[in-house]
């Protein structure tokens, strides 16, 4: 299965690539880079839910910030509003939502952060998890900070152009695949205690393998 999610990883990234080859607005291509990832979480977690890009909306008329990706239950909820990819839900729907950057920096990652703090405050239990396709950042330093912000649970790389860190970031896919797939199962990880947890994989058990946040 490794060199299966090698293989995933690797199209990402040739994806990528291609993308900003042919395209040199920055905005069009973070685009691009959010469908090519959506397209892997679409592909990868189970039937009931539905992915899309938009804000989460509270009975009180409270908004997030507008997120990358929403994973949502679409079985036992419906969108309050949809219009091909773009979705206006309600936080009860919502399981995880996911930022997107093409290459994670200090200052678009404090950008990320802020996005995903603002669906804390509307329902605890969301996952929030950050996307890198690249990284100018060590991982480790990456992890720390989602340790400090009390509201990241996961971030994944897909390549880094620091030193001595091909090992890892090898298997981040697999890393946040088997992740997606565990918090996706339509009856556990949705209680209130879900998401106050960081440094987040799968054993191969298939058990999450989390720390809680320190308080």
């Amino acid at each position: 299965m490794e060199q299966y999610y090698r293989k995933i990883q690797d199209k990402v990234l040739v994806q990528r690539d291609i993308i900003s080859s042919l395209i040199k607005d920055q905005r069009v291509i973070g685009d691009y880079y959010e469908a090519i990832i959506r397209d892997v979480i679409r592909e990868n977690v189970a039937e009931a839910f539905a992915v899309g890009r938009g804000v989460i909306l509270s009975k009180e008329g409270k908004t997030s910030r507008e997120c990358d990706i929403i994973v949502y239950n679409a079985v036992e909820y419906g969108p309050l509003f949809k219009s091909g990819a773009i979705v206006v839900i309600s936080p009860e729907a919502v399981r995880c939502v996911v930022e997107v950057k093409g290459t994670l920096t200090n200052s678009n990652l404090s950008d990320a952060v802020k996005n995903l703090s603002s669906v804390n405050e509307l329902r605890s239990g969301i996952w929030k998890l950050i996307v890198g396709l690249n990284a100018n950042i060590h991982y480790q330093d990456l992890v720390n900070r989602c340790v400090q912000s009390k509201t990241v649970n996961g971030i994944f790389i897909f390549n880094s152009t620091c030193q001595n860190e091909k090992e890892d970031v090898s298997l981040q896919m697999q890393k946040f695949v088997g992740l997606l797939k565990e918090i996706t199962l339509p009856t556990v990880h949705q209680g209130c205690e879900a998401g106050n947890y960081v440094a987040l994989e799968v054993t191969e058990s298939g058990e999450l393998n989390v720390e809680p946040f320190p308080s």
